[in-house]
C-alpha cells in the first residue's frame, strides 16, 4: 500500500556538459518561468523506492502524462509495465490503482492528503514559486548532472506542520529548459523514493481521454478505506 502510494508521488549516461551554479533568486526564476507556461507533459519515468530497513530497492518503469486542470490541482495517469503492470490515475483529490492481470480498481479518497499530492506531482512542473516559498524552504544545491545533461540541483525543506509528517526534503535536479529532470523524496523513516524523467515533452497535445483509466469490461472495484 505505501509503496503504492508512492508510485502516485510524487543513471547517467552521454557526453556530461558543463552547468553553471544558480543562485536562489534564478532558481525561483527559472521555476516561474515553467510554472507559467506549464500546461501538460509527458514523460518516460523510472521510479525507485528504498526501504531503509531492509536496504532495498524497488524500480519501476513505464510512463506518466499529467495536466494543469487549475491552479493547485493536477490530474494525471501513470502507467508502470517493468516488473508490474499497474495504472495509477489521479483526479480530484482521487487516486485509483488499475491491475490489469487480475483487473481490478483500487480507489483511494485522498482527502487533504490529495492537496499534497497535487502539491508534489506540481513542484517544478506547475508551482509558482510564491506557493512554493509558502510550504518550503528552498536552497540551491550547485551544478550537477542527470542523464548526461546539465542540471542545477536544489533542495527545498517542508516548513508546514503536514509536511514536515510525509518529508523531510524534496531534491531536485532542474535542467536547461527549467523542468525537473530528476526528483528525490526523503521520508522521516529513512526511506525515499527517487523518480527520474526522460523524452520530456512540454505542452504536447493530449487526446481528451489521454488521462482517463481505461478499464477492462467486468474488472472488480475495491475501496480498502471502508
Amino acid at each position: 500500500m505505501r509503496r503504492d502510494l508512492a508510485l502516485a508521488l510524487l543513471t547517467t549516461a552521454g557526453i556530461v556538459l558543463a552547468a553553471t551554479t544558480d543562485s536562489r533568486e534564478d532558481i525561483l526564476s527559472r521555476l516561474d518561468q515553467a510554472a507559467a507556461s506549464f500546461h501538460t507533459m509527458t514523460a518516460d519515468v523510472t521510479h525507485t523506492s528504498h526501504t531503509a530497513v531492509l536496504n532495498e530497492d524497488d524500480t519501476d518503469n513505464g510512463r506518466v502524462a499529467m495536466k494543469k486542470v487549475a491552479s493547485g490541482e493536477i490530474q494525471g495517469l501513470m502507467e508502470y509495465t517493468k516488473p508490474d503492470h499497474k495504472f495509477f490515475q489521479f483526479e480530484k483529490r482521487k487516486l485509483q490503482i488499475y491491475t490489469p492481470n487480475d483487473n481490478t480498481v483500487q480507489v483511494y479518497d485522498l482527502g487533504k492528503h490529495g492537496e499534497q499530492l497535487d502539491q508534489f506531482l506540481a513542484i517544478g512542473f506547475g508551482t509558482s514559486s510564491k506557493d512554493l516559498m509558502a510550504s518550503f524552504q528552498l536552497n540551491p544545491g550547485g551544478a550537477a548532472t542527470v542523464n548526461g545533461k546539465a542540471a542545477s540541483k536544489v533542495e527545498l525543506i517542508p516548513t508546514t506542520a503536514d509536511g514536515k509528517k510525509l518529508l523531510t526534503k524534496i531534491e531536485l535536479w532542474i535542467g536547461p529548459d527549467n523542468y525537473p529532470l530528476q526528483e528525490k523524496l526523503q521520508e522521516p523513516s529513512g526511506d525515499f523514493v527517487v523518480v527520474s524523467y526522460n523524452n520530456v515533452k512540454i505542452n504536447p497535445p493530449l487526446a481528451p481521454d489521454a488521462l482517463q483509466l481505461k478499464v477492462a469490461p467486468g474488472a472488480k472495484y475495491e475501496y480498502p478505506q471502508k
